[in-house]
């Protein structure tokens, strides 16, 4: 059987670095997260431990004591299934004598749709670990893990419902970090509505090129991103301190063997979503 080990590794093409920087507007939380970097996976399951911090004791001293008391605070111990995503390039000879580049320009664009599946996923990926039929190993996103600071709203979303969720997050004792809500057209056109007769401001983030707009409130300012992934009735919020990306497999193209008068390759990448504590996501639902 022809694998694609026969090929020399100058011929398999990593594209972590092209994965960062294509459709950025289409994918907003996967371009955050790869701009931070990924970790490493190297299993088909991660597991970490919850990241969490103690602020319930009295730790003051008297000078020059031994210390005999340490703390070790309790944390579950968190774990996702790491997904295969995969897109088939196939051209014919004929298109590419036609066109020299046809062959790139295809496997770019599949390198998108990977990206944007992806990012689907790692907002709404139901946790799968493959084991019955179809056998697809399928990784848990944001809302899957959002713990205990659901919020719920009727109708249309409030300022007041956009301080509950921050103040929500702000009682985790959360480590610091930017916080990002990723909302679809219809709650941001909500959003827009409660202070259109204010004065407002749009920053420009460095972090992976997107303007956002930030509300600022006492429990921390939130940068709010345009999705179209995100469910229409949700508002997604998170801390970003706590998510991560991990790969098993980065994103590679793989040329497959030449069967007939066409050449064939493929997209592929092994990813997961880690959320160091699920008390640092947070999903606000309209009924």
């Amino acid at each position: 059987m022809f694998k694609s080990t026969n090929f020399t590794n100058a011929e398999l093409v990593n594209l972590s670095k092209e994965i960062a920087v294509v459709g950025v507007e289409y994918t907003p939380l996967t371009s955050l997260l790869l701009s931070k970097g990924a970790e490493k996976a190297t299993s088909t399951i991660y597991t970490w431990r919850e990241r969490s911090l103690v602020h319930d004791e009295d730790i003051s001293a008297v000078e020059g004591e031994d210390t005999t008391k340490f703390t070790e605070s309790g944390r579950r111990e968190l774990n996702n299934v790491l997904e295969i995503f995969k897109k088939g390039v196939s051209v014919s000879g004929t298109a590419i004598a036609m066109q020299s580049n046809q062959f790139a320009s295809e496997v770019n664009d599949r390198l998108l749709e990977l990206k944007i599946n992806l990012e689907k996923k790692l907002i709404n990926g139901i946790k799968n670990d493959g084991s019955t039929a179809p056998f697809k190993r399928q990784m848990a996103g944001l809302i899957a893990f959002a713990d205990s600071n659901a919020v719920s709203v009727k109708g249309k979303v409030t300022e007041d419902h956009v301080k509950q969720v921050m103040r929500n997050l702000w009682n985790q004792d959360l480590a610091e970090g930017q916080y990002y809500a990723l909302v679809n057209a219809d709650i941001k056109e909500q959003i827009d509505a409660i202070y259109k007769d204010r004065y407002s401001y749009q920053h420009k983030t460095t972090n992976f090129g997107l303007v956002v707009d930030s509300i600022e409130t006492n429990y921390g300012t939130v940068n709010i991103v345009l999705s179209k992934h995100v469910p229409a009735d949700k508002m997604v919020v998170f801390n970003d301190a706590y998510i991560n990306l991990v790969y098993l497999r980065e994103p590679a193209f793989e040329p497959l063997a030449k069967t007939g008068d066409s050449v064939k390759g493929q997209v592929i990448a092994e990813a997961t979503l880690k959320v160091a504590s699920p008390k640092a996501v947070a999903v606000v639902t309209v009924v």
